[in-house]
């Protein structure tokens, strides 16, 4: 929550939501990394399941998401921030120390987007991520450390029901090794929801015993500081109740004396729920959790009989209609309620953390080892077998969705399975659409319980007069798909013909960047829809190249901040080729056309004409890169002026010539014609003797003009897919 010196995080925000809900943030995992256009977060808006405001973000696209604290915007990562600067913060003034590295437990089936987003909410708190480790396996390290020895084997399904989240995962762990099987879950099922189910419970109870039809409404009507102290305090009733049915057959929710009812009578909640009343409400949530273990079992190709325990961890893994379930599925025997539930998670994450530090203690003599220390180079104690007999030797992850790209016609090419041990990587060698091809919009999807969902896009752009081959068939673009321990993903990619165009990035997530990517996108797929002419598409691939270069650098890479200047300098660009584009003014088929005269004709031009095309050329590319719409199109304009007035012949000249060049890309036998005919032309020059030139130019600039309009009244567009 936000109050005016400063953010106020843990158990004084959970006191100050009974006054002010609506500037309380909680759950805010569940928002991590997620997209205002997602189903559960539109069910959230919908059905009001949260106080606070939720909005796509001002300055992201549909796949980002912002919340509000006192009118203002803020990320799930930064409100998240806030939170681990608290727990740094109360660490380094528990051990009078500043924290530095973290190992940070996220949910198992987090995509590559959610966790991308975690490291980046550390990175604001000012600490570096050791390592992103899945929460049901930090519980089977701290399951395995204290219960598996030495060379033993156990399968472990670890049932991770927490507050917000659902996680399931099954490890292999066997002499300090702890080895991902798969994982499975739900992102959006958690204590939070079945809190919600009692709340509606006693609400609707309520309502019936005083006979009123529209509970809802008269919460609404209440005085704001009651109605806010009402919703804080059933909350947290609520909660108590939960905690009390896992042990005991009944549960009273009382709430005295803050309720008038329409007359301004007081109205009382006073409600007992019994267990099994408690168990039939929540059965579609039970039902659920068993429906998501079978399936995680389905895909890898397990049987309940090959686990050899269930872990469950998790505060609302305690209900004993969970582990009632779980036990018919895998037999009492084998199903364990984590004797700390609520705190085998960060032990699993300590131990890590501990594993992964440069130096720590010897178990034996106190002294400073290294971790790569085989034995205590002080007494000589084996640390090696010490880790594998009662530590982390190491952990090997699998990835937790399928990863794909999209193709031309809105196809999906799957690149890496669903459970692939990590770190993993992937090569594919995809082919472009067209030969005169130069942007390549690379897209990239999960699939996560049956639906798809972007985590990044990608572009890659490069410059014909980079290249002096002329290509028969599209190029080819190489992409190597790399996955790391922490399930994040970067792309490289490679144009196989041309190696030095490459790339390598990680993906844009539904930032500002992304923002201007779909932007540049629109412009590009409404422009062929449009039919511009050659000319005018050719020159807004080219705005698009150093687009491309500008979008690189809009957001900053470890904080995700927004780099204002190149994010104006963009936006300025985009929006100043779509207004070149409706206007047919076309920047770079002049500075071809002027770079040409210069080229080819330049021996007969005067050296002031000569400077003044230079001039112009540079200023208007000058222009183009960093000058407004207004300023663009008039270096446009002077640089035209130039050429129209001062050329003479030489323009009718350039004009056969570019029909020759015309006819050498689609009738070459026609071509020597236009060629022969410029070199008439200026022998005849040389030669005094004009009217046989300009006899020749009136001969043959007809038949030339038609060429040229032939070829440019054709519509052009600009190519972007790649295809298998």
């Amino acid at each position: 929550i936000l109050g005016k010196p400063s953010f106020i995080v843990g158990k004084d925000a959970v006191e100050w939501m009974k006054q002010d809900p609506q500037n309380t943030i909680t759950t805010i995992k569940r928002l991590m990394g997620r997209n205002f256009q997602d189903k559960e977060v539109q069910e959230i808006l919908s059905e009001q399941k949260l106080p606070y405001k939720i909005d796509r973000h001002s300055r992201g696209t549909e796949n980002s998401i912002a919340v509000f604290l006192n009118g203002k915007e803020y990320t799930p990562e930064e409100i998240s921030s806030k939170i681990l600067g608290k727990i740094s913060a109360d660490v380094g003034k528990a051990l009078k120390d500043t924290v530095e590295y973290a190992v940070i437990t996220v949910p198992a089936y987090f995509n590559d987007k959610q966790k991308h987003a975690t490291r980046t909410a550390a990175a604001l708190a000012g600490l570096k991520v050791r390592r992103l480790l899945p929460e049901p396996t930090a519980a089977a390290v701290s399951f395995g450390v204290d219960t598996v020895k030495g060379d033993d084997a156990s399968t472990v399904l670890v049932f991770d029901f927490g507050g917000g989240t659902f996680d399931l995962s099954i490890l292999t762990i066997s002499a300090g090794q702890f080895i991902e099987q798969g994982k499975g879950g739900d992102m959006w099922m958690g204590g939070e929801d079945i809190d919600r189910m009692l709340m509606d419970y006693i609400l609707k109870q309520t309502a019936k015993e005083n006979e009123i039809e529209d509970f809802g409404k008269l919460i609404e009507a209440q005085d704001a500081k009651v109605k806010n102290r009402f919703i804080g305090e059933l909350k947290a009733r609520v909660e108590h109740a939960k905690i009390h049915l896992t042990e005991e057959e009944n549960a009273y929710i009382e709430i005295i004396g803050l309720l008038k009812d329409e007359d301004g009578d007081p109205l009382n909640i006073d409600i007992e729920i019994t267990r099994t009343a408690f168990e039939d409400l929540i059965s579609p949530i039970v039902q659920s959790t068993v429906k998501l273990t079978q399936k995680l079992l389905q895909d890898v190709h397990f049987t309940p009989d090959l686990i050899d325990k269930v872990l469950l961890v998790g505060g609302s893994s305690k209900i004993p209609a969970i582990s009632n379930a779980l036990k018919q599925l895998f037999g009492e025997e084998k199903v364990l309620i984590h004797e700390r539930p609520m705190l085998a998670i960060s032990e699993g994450a300590a131990i890590l953390c501990h594993r992964l530090s440069d130096v720590y203690e010897c178990p034996k003599c106190s002294a400073d080892v290294a971790q790569a220390d085989k034995t205590c180079p002080q007494c000589g104690f084996d640390l090696e077998q010490y880790t594998i007999d009662e530590g982390v030797l190491d952990i090997v992850h699998s990835t937790a969705h399928d990863y794909y790209i999209g193709l031309e016609n809105d196809k999906r090419h799957l690149l890496i399975e669903k459970n692939t041990p990590l770190p993993c990587e992937v090569d594919y060698v995809f082919k472009l659409v067209h030969t005169e091809q130069q942007l390549i919009h690379l897209k990239f999807y999960n699939i996560v319980n049956e639906m798809e969902e972007s985590i990044g896009d990608l572009w890659l752009g490069f410059d014909f007069d980079e290249r002096e081959d002329d290509p028969k068939t599209p190029y080819q673009i190489e992409i190597n798909l790399a996955i790391d321990e922490n399930n994040i993903a970067e792309v490289k990619a490679v144009l196989k013909e041309h190696p030095e165009i490459a790339l390598s990035k990680t993906l844009s997530r539904g930032k500002t960047d992304e923002q201007l990517f779909q932007r540049v996108e629109r412009m590009i797929d409404e422009a062929n829809k449009k039919g511009y002419s050659h000319y005018v598409m050719m020159d807004m691939t080219y705005r698009t190249l150093s687009i491309i270069k500008d979008l690189d650098k809009v957001i900053q890479k470890d904080t995700e901040t927004v780099d204002e200047k190149q994010y104006k300098q963009a936006d300025n660009k985009i929006e100043k080729a779509i207004r070149m584009a409706a206007e047919n003014k076309t920047s770079k088929p002049t500075i071809y056309y002027a770079t040409a005269v210069l080229d080819d004709f330049g021996v007969v031009l005067p050296n002031k004409v000569k400077s003044s095309i230079r001039n112009n050329v540079e200023k208007l590319e000058d222009m183009d890169e960093r000058g407004t719409y207004e300023e663009n199109v008039k270096a446009l304009d002077d640089l035209a002026n130039v050429l129209n007035n001062k050329l003479g012949v030489v323009n009718l000249l350039m004009q056969i010539q570019k029909a020759g060049d015309y006819c050498t890309e689609n009738n070459p036998a026609k071509a020597p014609k236009y060629y022969q005919a410029i070199k008439n032309i200026l022998d005849a020059f040389k030669e005094k003797d004009e009217d046989k030139a300009y006899d020749i130019l009136k001969g043959i600039m007809p038949e030339a003009n038609q060429e040229i309009r032939e070829r440019e009244s054709r519509a052009g567009k600009i190519y972007k897919d790649i295809t298998a």
